[in-house]
């Protein structure tokens, strides 16, 4: 497990620009709320990142299910759009359930479901390599990849293309052997899970798009990745197709991370809401958002 820093975290997004959306900030300075409560009325839908807004890995967030039932009681739809990329609809009712979330599957949505369309249309499996567990949600879709975990992260020499699929299980010195036999070789770049980390427990820990950004730092690689998850605006486009929303300024995206969830939302034109209890917990958030130059249109210390 590879710990970072939120200022480390922020660092590693604005070397890459490029990857990302274009900042679109509201007009105006973000105004503080109580909570989703206080503005939830304003919106036809409800976006909602799931860890740090509703848990921290597997440990709910205080006020986080008695948010979820004041939407219920107020019929306003949500939906939750994350980058979890070892969750897909098939589980993921069962999986929030367990940590107290009455969500059907039809209320999730993850970019492992954008990487597996993405999977189910190709034909040559034996030149890419993974980064997964062997056990995963979408084995019958890696079949005939090579599985980098189960080689210690060295990369065959038949490799032409990287999917970073989820960190489970991904090593230092995994990560370390990668980059050694990646050297001096350029690869296609996917990454079912762009954030760079998430909040578990009090840390906040490395995730695909760190280990994807320090292969690219450490080889020179000159690929743009391919992003499967916030925020490349597939995964929102496809949340607001299916609540067929035609208003985008009537959509909020609620979020924990300034790169993906609210860089990702003001870029397609919805209201952002910055909670305080993910990435961000115990910084000074004004400081953080001058810092990287991104802009919710709301600020709140949970949800």
């Amino acid at each position: 497990m590879i710990v970072l820093s939120p200022d480390s975290l922020n660092e590693i997004y604005a070397r890459h620009p490029g990857w990302y959306p274009a900042i679109a900030n509201p007009q105006s300075a973000p105004v503080f709320i109580d909570g989703l409560a206080d503005i939830m009325a304003q919106f036809d839908l409800i976006l909602l990142d799931s860890y740090g807004v509703l848990c921290r890995g597997s440990t709910p967030i205080e006020g986080a299910a008695e948010a979820i039932q004041q939407l219920r009681a107020n019929n306003i739809p949500f939906c939750v759009v994350s980058n979890d990329t070892l969750t897909n609809r098939s589980v993921a009712a069962e999986k929030y359930q367990s940590r107290g979330f009455d969500f059907t599957a039809d209320e999730v949505l993850t970019s492992l479901d954008i990487t597996e369309q993405y999977l189910q249309g190709l034909t040559n499996h034996n030149r890419i390599g993974v980064i997964a567990p062997l056990e995963h949600p979408s084995n019958h879709l890696l079949e005939g990849m090579v599985r980098l975990n189960g080689c210690n992260g060295e990369i065959p020499e038949n490799i032409a293309t990287l999917l970073f699929l989820t960190g489970a299980g991904w090593t230092a010195k995994m990560q370390e052997n990668m980059v050694t036999t990646a050297n001096g070789r350029q690869f296609e770049l996917l990454v079912g899970n762009p954030d760079i980390g998430a909040p578990h427990g009090d840390h906040v820990t490395a995730t695909p798009g760190y280990f994807i950004a320090d292969l690219v730092e450490q080889t020179i690689q000159k690929a743009k990745p391919v992003l499967f998850g916030k925020p490349d605006p597939v995964i929102f486009s496809m949340a607001i197709k299916q609540h067929q929303i035609t208003d985008p300024c009537r959509v909020l995206m609620v979020g924990d991370t300034l790169y993906t969830d609210i860089l990702g939302g003001n870029a397609m034109g919805f209201k952002t809401l910055l909670l305080q209890c993910g990435v961000y917990q115990n910084e000074d958030i004004m400081e953080v958002i001058a810092s990287t130059g991104i802009s919710p249109h709301y600020v709140a210390p949970g949800l």
